[in-house]
């Protein structure tokens, strides 16, 4: 049809004037566009898929300069639509660590270093004494004390009257001309 239409107008118009020609082409082609589609009709007659089909997509991606592509990437832009908490939130902490090592872990903490970096005078400080001495029961402790110095001064007392009494019966046994072993 549009081959029939263009004969007929290139027939016609070899008897008109150029600027009658021009006229006329260029409704021509201002029709043309506003009533055809120029590119539904391009899609209707590519194969796409057949096109892609034969592209080395391998050779495509070879080709690209990544590291122009990441100069160009704004991070903090891309960090700024993150949602830090819907994504924390969604992480299962115990499934990572799950995943930890923990004795090889250990194994490269350097003790001496992170001891000699310690400041005991600014933990002590921290430390609220009176709280600790709060939740001591003193007068059991010191019962307790009091109790074992007791027991352990009688048990002395009680070792060295038995020494003396020994000692003393000894002395009277040779006095009296017993013989050691005797009652």
């Amino acid at each position: 049809m549009i081959s029939k239409l263009v004969s007929e107008t290139v027939g016609k118009a070899v008897s008109v004037p150029g600027s009658t020609v021009r006229f006329v082409l260029s409704e021509a082609l201002t029709f043309l566009t506003e009533e055809i589609d120029a590119t539904q009709v391009l899609m209707d007659a590519i194969d796409l898929n057949r096109i892609v089909g034969t592209l080395d997509v391998d050779a495509l991606i070879g080709k690209v300069d990544v590291n122009r592509l990441l100069d160009g990437l704004d991070i903090n832009a891309v960090l700024d639509t993150v949602d830090l908490n819907r994504l924390i939130a969604r992480l299962d902490i115990n499934a990572v660590l799950d995943q930890v090592d923990l004795p090889k872990l250990l194994e490269r903490i350097d003790l001496n270093a992170l001891l000699a970096d310690l400041d005991l005078d600014a933990v002590l400080d921290r430390v609220d004494v009176n709280a600790l001495l709060d939740g001591v029961d003193m007068s059991s402790v010191v019962r307790g004390a009091s109790t074992t110095v007791t027991t352990e001064m009688i048990s002395d007392v009680r070792s060295g009257s038995e020494r003396a009494d020994d000692v003393i019966e000894g002395i009277v046994g040779r006095m009296l001309g017993r013989k050691q072993g005797n009652d």
